[in-house]
């Protein structure tokens, strides 16, 4: 099978995880642990190859990806050491992509000029572009859609500036016989998954819920980000989470934590209270630990290859189904377990 060639827009700690995550399953093409599909079409994991990255950080700039990827701020934890790709990061545009408040402590802009982004995806005949920008970067997120509807790559919006939300997107991608992903990629076990489980649970029992809250915490520099850019990602996660209520329940609360401890390390406590039978009280507190970007990058890597299985099949009109299986914003409200049906239907079909 050919090569998946795939551009990395972001080169954070996120990028870090998925280069590394595909480095090993390369490494070890027998492995299955930890994949939710081994195989999707003819695309294995040790298929993808990195062929271009764009970022506005001096020390990333100009270096090989697998080498820019442990650099700066990047602190999540190391898969494996990763394999040798061709893609170099290129200077792309600040535009949004950078708060004020992580100018310098996080990120350090270059002054080298800004590269010709749709000329390098067509250059390198990229197939897929995977954003990962910070969240809150709405415009960067645009401007990257934009590029590659102009160099003919399907794009993934990993983050959750509303995209594939708005019909208008997903018609110029189709228009062009291509997919468009998104919004906010779900982790492979993640906190609103559980909460949104145990709320869809309680629902089907009778119970009223009198609070719901999820607060996260977190040392990377996305939860730094989110300190001062948060209103997109805890709208995504409470829209998430307010499908399976009803007009009698609490509203969910999600927050955002730093620690100040640099570490892809996340924790997230969640707590739900309720009334059962005889309004009595009840209450469920879970608790995830993980590391973040490594549990967002096992979910990633099934869109990207399901994006270009949809473009190899003609079945682009297929993007908007397979996104409540991998995203929390979508075109379509789904339970995990009909989105999960609804994707295995999409794969198997040719």
């Amino acid at each position: 099978m050919d090569n998946l060639r795939v551009a990395i827009v972001g080169v954070g700690s996120l990028a870090k995880a998925l280069v590394e995550g595909v480095s090993y399953y390369a490494k070890n093409p027998d492995e299955k642990i930890g994949l939710m599909h081994p195989l999707i079409g003819n695309y294995r994991v040790n298929d993808l190859k990195f062929v271009a990255a764009f970022d506005v950080d001096r020390r990333k700039v100009g270096k090989k990806l697998q080498d820019a990827i442990s650099l700066g701020k990047n602190v999540t934890r190391e898969i494996t050491s990763p394999t040798e790709h061709p893609a170099v990061v290129h200077r792309g545009p600040t535009l949004d992509g950078i708060h004020e408040k992580m100018r310098d402590s996080f990120i350090s802009e270059s002054n080298a000029p800004v590269e010709n982004v749709v000329k390098i995806l067509k250059d390198t005949n990229t197939q897929v572009v995977v954003n990962l920008v910070p969240s809150g970067s709405d415009v960067a997120t645009r401007w990257y859609a934009e590029a590659a509807l102009n160099a003919g790559c399907s794009y993934i919006n990993c983050i959750p500036t509303p995209l594939v939300t708005d019909s208008k997107w997903r018609k110029r991608f189709e228009e062009r016989d291509l997919v468009l992903l998104g919004d906010d990629t779900k982790s492979q076990m993640g906190a609103t998954m559980l909460n949104r489980l145990l709320l869809e649970f309680l629902k089907l029992r009778g119970i009223r819920i009198t609070k719901s809250e999820q607060k996260n915490q977190g040392g990377n520099a996305d939860h730094y980000n989110l300190l001062h850019r948060s209103k997109t990602k805890e709208s995504s996660k409470r829209e998430a989470l307010s499908k399976y209520l009803d007009e009698k329940d609490a509203r969910p609360s999600v927050t955002f934590q730093y620690t100040g401890k640099p570490s892809g390390h996340k924790r997230v406590d969640l707590l739900i209270e309720g009334e059962l039978f005889g309004k009595t009280p009840i209450s469920i507190h879970s608790v995830i630990e993980d590391e973040i970007s490594i549990n967002g990058a096992g979910t990633i890597i099934d869109a990207i290859r399901v994006a270009q299985f949809l473009v190899d099949n003609s079945k682009q009109s297929n993007a908007k189904d397979v996104c409540p299986f991998l995203m929390k914003s979508s075109p379509k409200h789904m339970s995990d377990k009909e989105a999960s049906a609804m994707f295995e239907r999409i794969i198997s079909s040719k």
